[in-house]
């Protein structure tokens, strides 16, 4: 029978799963309930305890605490943590102590129900291996069939940081695992990452290629040795740990990665990398792994190649981002092949320029390229929500930063979608919604005039004015003044810009024309105006 302990210091909540769980579906006939620590130590000294379900933040000792204190005592017991908070240090702390499950309150009673299952499934599971190790283990043939299960649990232990990285605590796991052969051994880590699939895979077919690498990778490069060991850290990664047997054997790992670059690039329709540590021990390997992911993280520019830890220099070179005024006048003008020819330019030059190219700074040109087109479609009035499709420009950012050719992939959609819109926009306004948002767009420029405005219409100036004045109520030239005080009044009351910079930002060439116009539209000088917002 499984003993089920809830423990939470809402008594409400407690009530609430004791009576929105279906118990007795999940063959679960005793439930006991704490509101403490205290009373769950009570509780498991006095009665078998399998699952306990607890919530995280309680006074006098938190969830953590009491599972620090179940691991220590009653080691089999399986947690399901519930919690209000969704801090990853929460999450941290309860995956270092081997929690089931992490769940956020308010919690779906199904959803619960389902997790209670998959620990009954583990239960039953655990018991069966202990059953067998008892049963079996003076059996040698049997036990060595068992082998390789266990040196992957014990690597993906070591890797998950399961097992701290001590010498002492490592040797303790070894000899957990009957794996002792392995305590002074060096290995060398060979981090597989896959960058691009040539074609679009749905998940299943994704995870069944990836099971193709593995069985690559295991015939290629493990070549069956009993000491070494692949695992799958992540999605799209393999992780293979070489022992390590002298300095030759570094330039053969390098060569038969190599070999398998090509084939999976030949059968398997995918673009990687192998990325190739230096021999650590044991203890060395999660800081050896950290050093390779930031190798990998920082890789933007190299596909299907070997790259050799301990070749790599940290890069001294600086390359500077390129301005984008161009590309935003470009598409304030509409001129769609100029931009994306230059787009095409800025990232065959990345490409070929390797050195000081790496994650950061894609990352930078990212961020700058999006104030950038936001900038363009404010000026155009037209809201970014309404321009691309739902999380267009923030769903998976790290796919779109993880090469520059992803990167130039996304930069040239997005400019396609937003110039498509934006000429479509412009195609249905009327005369008088393109004077304005023109005048908008070119207030700081002095020589702004009627006939400049008329032009980038295409009609007569005499003919745009009567226009203009019968849908308005004014003339251009007013509608043209009014819109410079209205910008010269907004700068004065958000910036520190001397008046002289505020007036020639609002398009006058002259302060004392400035300051005479000013003054007559608002009925004081420019610094009495800003000095009344000043005393707010």
């Amino acid at each position: 029978m499984i003993h089920v302990l809830i423990v939470d210091d809402e008594v409400h909540a407690v009530r609430g799963l004791q009576a929105g769980v279906e118990w007795d579906k999940l063959n679960i006939s005793t439930v006991y309930t704490a509101h403490s620590m205290k009373q769950a130590q009570e509780i498991y000294a006095n009665n078998p305890v399998h699952v306990m379900i607890c919530d995280i933040e309680m006074p006098h000792g938190s969830g953590i605490d009491l599972l620090g204190w179940v691991r220590e005592h009653y080691s089999s017991t399986e947690t399901i943590f519930l919690t209000c908070h969704s801090d990853f240090s929460y999450a941290k702390r309860a995956i270092q102590l081997d929690s089931f499950e992490y769940l956020l309150k308010p919690v779906d009673y199904e959803e619960l129900e389902d997790v209670i299952l998959k620990v009954m499934v583990k239960i039953k599971k655990d018991k069966e291996l202990l059953s067998f190790e008892e049963t079996y283990k003076h059996y040698y043939q049997l036990w060595e069939s068992h082998q390789p299960l266990m040196k992957e649990r014990f690597w993906q232990d070591l890797i998950q940081q399961s097992i701290p990285s001590t010498p002492e605590k490592i040797s303790e796991y070894l000899q957990k695992y009957q794996l002792l052969s392995m305590d002074t051994m060096r290995f060398v880590l060979i981090l597989i990452r896959v960058r691009r699939w040539y074609k679009n895979l749905n998940q299943r077919d994704e995870r069944i290629m990836e099971y193709a690498l593995k069985n690559a990778a295991e015939e290629k490069i493990t070549r069956n040795n009993p000491h070494t060991a692949i695992i799958s850290p992540d999605n799209g990664s393999l992780l293979i740990m070489v022992p390590y047997e002298r300095q030759h054997h570094m330039q053969e790992l390098r060569r038969v990665s190599e070999e398998y670059i090509q084939s999976c690039n030949q059968y398997f329709y995918c673009d990687l990398c192998c990325y190739i540590s230096e021999p650590a021990s044991l203890h060395e390997v999660v800081p050896m792994l950290k050093r390779l992911n930031d190798l990998d993280r920082n890789n933007v520019s190299v596909f299907n190649e070997t790259i050799l830890l301990w070749n790599m220099k940290k890069s001294e070179s600086v390359v500077e981002l390129p301005s984008l005024n161009d590309w935003a006048e470009w598409m304030k003008q509409g001129s769609k092949d100029r931009i994306l020819t230059e787009v095409k330019l800025l990232f065959q030059s990345l490409r070929e320029s390797k050195e000081g190219i790496n994650a950061p700074y894609l990352h930078s040109f990212y961020q700058n390229f999006l104030q950038m087109l936001f900038f363009v479609l404010q000026i155009k009035g037209l809201p970014a929500n309404k321009v691309f499709a739902a999380n267009l420009l923030t769903e998976k950012p790290e796919l779109v930063l993880r090469s520059i050719t992803a990167l130039e992939d996304w930069v040239q959609y997005v400019i396609e979608v937003a110039m498509n819109q934006i000429h479509s926009t412009e195609g249905s306004m009327s005369v008088v919604e393109k004077v304005k948002q023109y005048v908008t767009a070119h207030i700081s420029v002095s020589e702004l005039s009627r006939e400049v405005i008329a032009a980038h219409v295409f009609l007569n100036p005499d003919y745009l004015t009567r226009v203009f004045k019968k849908e308005t109520g004014i003339s251009i030239s007013d509608y043209l003044q009014q819109q410079r005080i209205q910008y010269a009044k907004n700068l004065l009351v958000s910036s520190d810009k001397s008046v002289l910079d505020v007036a020639l930002l609002a398009g006058y060439s002259n302060v004392s024309y400035f300051s005479t116009h000013f003054k007559k539209a608002v009925n004081m000088n420019p610094n009495e105006y800003r000095k009344q917002f000043d005393k707010k």
